[in-house]
């Protein structure tokens, strides 16, 4: 057992709730050498230079354990050695540890093809809406959120984490799902003068590198009769370089067993999401006797760099008697994130074409109709779609880079004073700021492939193959692939906040009922811009439709008088209007310089159980350095010099070189890079005031009884808003167009309009001209170019109560209740107003209601939404029967309402030439209420009863049950797609385990966790084609660790993340039924870590 002296521990002056509890609960992950115990743990045993307390990691769950049993509510700990003690290298990888908390592995819900090595959003009991905290007050990141991205913060400056489940009315609204508290160490935590740090090591075995990383902490005390100062600075830099192989199955769908047609679809679909179209439902879909096949398969290889710096530094000054207490604090955090992606996709957002077997290959299916093995190919014999009727898919080489630098900075000032032995004040101001910088780019090449596929095993096969009769030279000579697209994105955010807090409490009574009052009020404001272009600069480069050498097939361009007119390129065979179908296009030898043949996906790719997608390798946009390049100016340039050789109709324009029509004003402007539309500037104000009630009791059967009941009142005043501009009239005035030109639209110029239109094809006309002379009256009469200012102050208030129970009988066995209301903003982009309102008759002739219908349509914000309300129930029953053991079963209920939805709505607009117009707005609405609920299990326990070596042996074991049935997927604004309505809440995962076996005994320390989630909706809307629900199915993950003390204060240890090599899978919904079909096999490194660390 690793024993430590320790002076007796002086009283120290906290104000605050859970984290009050024990000011000395955990150290840092620093200093894990010198553990310090909660403020009321019992001693390991006595001896006369004082007491003999437990050090290390059992130390750390005596901590969290007190923390837990003492809390005012429901609280879940993390100390400083489970942080340190295995490869966590993030806050939200070390909170999946904790019961009811999942992480997300996704860079983005709705971007389901993107696996982030390190965990990102945080989900506490179903719920995404979480509240971060550091040190008790208020942190963000400049994401466009209300919350920290956890990973900004190093987990190296810690000392504890807490998880709040349930509120009391002291805490600071906004968490819904949870609270978590970041608490950093603090001077007078551990008196005397203190070094600490780590040096270490990481190294992936896919990725292949190693990368450096070390933390510093030193603190000291200066004690007098004039009081005591403490002054602590620390500092971290960790490094992660890693690396994610993906495979994956494309847009399986059902098809005729003939396989000699397209897919059936529930709903058309196109590019750009769902079109209107027959809708089928359950009782026609699938059809009887159908198949599933792919229409085409992918592989992606992304390395991802994170470098990571934070610096802390406190100064604290405590007066002689104790009563007085002064902290300064300041944090800052620098990331980068760096990615450099190497993919391979086939193209299947054409639902007018399907694959087909490829010559010599019989597809194989299994006894559900579900494809399992085959070649894919495509247009076999059809000259005009690819290289001389060979017949291939058509797929993309993409390269994608983007970087991300962002900077959390904190400021605060904290005074605790104990006026009198009854009455202590606590103040805090605090001030952050935060800001990202985002830059990326996609290049993207083209060609034309038949595609192997193997589905029987855990991870997809999939290469892509020359068409029979190509050269064996096929993929790397340059001369089968074509430059494709650019696509460019940047986003410029920051962010600021500034607090100021009182709290007091008074002590009532030490023998009546009630015991305690503590009072306080708060005032915050908070201003965030938001700029993102949101990859929204689509250009093509070339393409086998378009030109040569300056010439387009129509003859259009500046090099056709040099050429004679067009010449058809390589692929050309005379063919009747061949020329407007593959004719043209530049080429990698066309522009040798501007591409690379690369090998990203090599022998080792999967970790060597997949075949090599390309074998010999495949061309690549852009140098060394694409996106420098692209910074640089260089990639614009090549694509300007691409767009004249090839005459595209939709060349690449990038976001340095955009212009924007504002749709209210009608005025031109110069985009900077980002146009006004790309620009979120929101400001909030909350103003906050509490009451809370401590009462308890004691019992003459010796069971004691406590608790609180509170109020909390929150005013939040939110600005926000636009312009919203009325139908611009210039189509219709033009004298071109035979207007009078007086900025107002006439029902004569419209129906001008109409006439010329006649000479078109009906299904071309514009649809406004089918309107009954009433309604193209009205129609009309909108189109008076007038702007509406929206921009207004929003405020509205909430009350809310809380209620907390805990029955000690005493014995180690509690039984705990917690009733609160609480509620969580929404994020500051969904409150902003402005915008175009637009011609919609359009959807009204497809939907057959141009008679009855909206006539215009907008796509907003709201200013009028609210937050998310929550009704939390909380009861558990908790036994402690050991200084280092427990069980807990608590069961809990959340009853949210306003569940924000994107919902179409019918709203009048008024202005002085247009007194009534109806409009259909497309904006979030509080519209969704529900039920969930769950249950957790804890158990923990050190075995110090067993004999000799085995007394080192501990488990902590925990399981999470969630019940989101009650919640759907709505979907009023048409955008989900049929199949979403069935599926639960995203990042719901019925069943969570967590089992960690540890061994701790004199030098030696280890530790072994094993993390499982079931499967989970991941999003009910993919972001591609076809835009389909995804799901991720279980999956779980072992880490461990070891360490040995070589001497007092130095450790040595390895630890070691995904050493079963998981291999994360995600599905596809293919029906009504909730059939899903294998999508993507993701798997990452194998992550090691070599350290030492010291404690002085």
């Amino acid at each position: 057992m690793n024993n430590a002296t320790l002076a007796p521990r002086r009283r120290r002056f906290v104000l605050g709730t859970a984290s009050a509890l024990a000011i000395a609960a955990a150290s840092p992950a620093l200093a894990q050498d010198a553990e310090e115990p909660a403020a009321d743990a019992p001693a390991a045993e006595e001896e006369d230079q004082g007491d003999i307390i437990v050090t290390g990691f059992r130390a750390s769950l005596q901590n969290a354990q007190n923390i837990k049993r003492d809390a005012d509510t429901f609280v879940d700990v993390i100390t400083a050695e489970d942080i340190g003690a295995l490869p966590d290298r993030s806050v939200a990888e070390a909170l999946q540890r904790v019961p009811g908390v999942n992480i997300s592995r996704f860079e983005n819900a709705a971007d389901p093809d993107r696996f982030s090595v390190e965990g990102t959003g945080v989900i506490i009991r179903g719920l995404p809406f979480v509240r971060s905290e550091l040190n008790g007050r208020d942190i963000f990141s400049a994401n466009g959120g209300v919350a920290l991205n956890f990973n900004d913060i190093s987990p190296e400056l810690l000392g504890r984490v807490e998880v709040f489940k349930n509120l009391t009315a002291d805490m600071v609204e906004g968490g819904i799902a949870g609270t978590v508290n970041l608490v950093t160490r603090k001077p007078l935590d551990r008196l005397g003068t203190h070094l600490a740090g780590t040096l270490e090591a990481n190294y992936g075995d896919l990725q292949k590198e190693w990368s450096p990383g070390g933390s510093f902490l030193g603190s000291t005390t200066f004690e007098s009769e004039r009081g005591t100062i403490g002054v602590q600075f620390g500092y971290a830099r960790s490094e992660l370089i890693s690396r994610t192989d993906a495979s994956q199955f494309t847009d399986p769908c059902y098809r005729a067993p003939t396989l000699d047609g397209p897919c059936f679809r529930v709903q058309p679909v196109g590019s750009n999401g769902f079109i209107d179209g027959p809708v089928q439902d359950a009782s026609n879909f699938p059809p009887a006797g159908s198949v599933v096949v792919p229409k085409g398969a992918g592989v992606r290889t992304t390395r991802l760099d994170r470098d990571r710096e934070a610096y802390s530094a406190a100064i604290q000054y405590e007066s002689p008697n104790r009563d007085f207490l002064v902290t300064f604090e300041w944090l800052r955090s620098d990331t980068t994130f760096a990615i450099e992606e190497f993919s391979a996709l086939a193209l299947v957002n054409d639902d007018a074409l399907f694959p087909v077997p490829a010559a010599g290959s019989t597809w194989e299916f299994d006894s559900n109709g579900i494809f399992q093995r085959g070649v894919l190919s495509q247009r076999i014999g059809d000259a005009y779609a690819n290289p001389f009727g060979r017949g291939g898919i058509p797929f993309e080489t993409l390269r994608f880079e983007r970087e991300t630098a962002s900077t959390t900075e904190d400021f605060s000032f904290d005074i605790d004073w104990s006026i009198t032995d009854r009455f202590r004040i606590n103040f805090e101001a605090q001030r952050i700021e935060s800001d990202l910088q985002q830059d990326a780019i996609i290049g993207t090449m083209n060609s034309w492939a038949n595609i192997a596929i193997d589905a029987t095993g855990r991870t997809p096969q999939v290469q892509f193959l020359a068409p029979p009769g190509s050269p064996d030279d096929y993929f790397t000579s340059g001369e089968n692939t074509f430059y494709w697209f650019l696509l460019d994105s940047v986003a410029r955010n920051e962010g600021s906040l500034d607090s100021v807090r009182f709290d007091g409490e008074y002590d009532i009574s030490d023998d009546g009922f009630f015991k305690q009052v503590k009072f306080g009020a708060r005032w915050t404001e908070r201003e965030q811009a938001t700029r993102s272009t949101n990859f929204s600069t689509w250009g093509n480069l070339s393409a086998p439709w378009a030109g040569r050498a300056g010439c387009a097939p129509w003859n259009a361009g500046p090099g056709c008088a040099a050429t004679g007119g067009f010449q058809p390129g390589r692929f050309f065979t005379g063919l009747p209007g061949q020329e407007f179908a593959i004719g043209g296009g530049a080429f990698v030898d066309d522009f040798p310089s501007f591409s690379n043949l690369r090998s990203p996906f090599g022998g080792d790719f999967q970790r060597g159980v997949a075949p090599a997608p390309l074998p010999g390798g495949a061309f690549f946009f852009g140098g060394d350095d694409f996106l420098g390049e692209y910074l640089a100016g260089t990639s614009a340039d090549q694509a300007r010099q691409i767009n004249i050789f090839s005459q595209t109709p939709n060349p690449f324009v990038g976001v340095n070189a955009r212009t924007f029509t504002d749709p209210a004003t009608e005025e031109l402007v110069q985009c900077s890079p980002f146009c006004p539309n790309e620009l979120d500037v929101v400001s909030e104000e909350t103003k906050a005031a509490y009451a809370r009630l401590d009462y308890g009791a004691d019992f003459d059967n010796g069971w004691k009884l406590s608790g609180n009941i509170g109020l909390r009142y929150v005013e939040t005043t939110v600005t926000a808003g636009g312009l919203i501009g009325l139908p611009n009239a210039v189509q219709f005035d033009i004298p071109e167009a035979g207007g009078n030109g007086d900025g107002i639209a006439q029902l004569s110029e419209v129906t001008a309009a109409c006439t010329q239109a006649q000479n078109l094809p009906v299904d071309q006309r514009p649809a406004f001209c089918a309107l009954s002379p009433q309604r193209l009256a009205v129609f009309a009469a909108a189109f008076t170019t007038e702007v509406i200012d929206d921009s207004e102050d929003e405020t509205f208030d909430n009350w809310l109560p809380s209620f907390n129970a805990l029955l000690d009988t005493g014995n180690g066995l509690l039984f705990r209740a917690a009733v609160s209301k609480g509620i969580s903003r929404p994020d500051f982009g969904a409150f902003r107003s402005g915008g175009g309102i637009f011609d919609n008759t359009g959807v009204l002739r497809q939907q057959g209601t141009l008679e009855t219908g909206p006539l215009f349509g907008l796509v907003t914000g709201n200013r009028d939404i609210r937050p998310i309300g929550v009704w939390n129930y909380d009861l558990s029953i908790e036994w402690y029967f050991d200084r280092v053991g427990s069980l807990t079963v608590n069961g809990f209920v959340k009853d949210l309402s306003g569940i924000i939805d994107a919902v179409p709505q019918i709203i009048n607009f008024s202005t002085p030439q247009v007194p009534s117009l109806d409009v259909e707005v497309i904006r979030p609405v509080n519209q969704q209420d529900g039920t969930l609920k769950g249950v957790e299990v804890a158990y923990q326990q050190t075995y110090d009863f067993l004999p000799g070596l085995l007394s080192g042996l501990g488990t902590q074991l925990t399981y999470t049950y969630v019940d989101g049935t009650d919640f759907s997927n709505t979907d009023r604004a048409g955008i989900l797609g049929p199949l979403a309505a069935s599926q639960p809440l995203a990042g719901i995962s019925e069943h969570t385990v967590n089992a960690t076996i540890f061994y701790e005994k004199d030098w030696l320390s280890m530790r072994a966790a094993y993390n499982w989630r079931s499967e989970f909706l991941i999003t009910p809307r993919d972001a591609i084609f076809p835009f389909s629900p995804i799901w991720g199915e279980e999956t779980g993950q072992l880490d461990a660790s070891i360490f040995v003390s070589v001497m007092d204060g130095v450790k040595l240890g390895v630890q070691g993340v995904n050493l079963l090599d998981e291999v994360t899978r995600t599905s596809q919904v293919i029906d009504f039924d909730g059939t899903r079909v294998q999508r993507s096999a993701f798997r990452n490194d194998r992550r090691f870590t070599f350290l030492a660390r010291f404690d002085f």
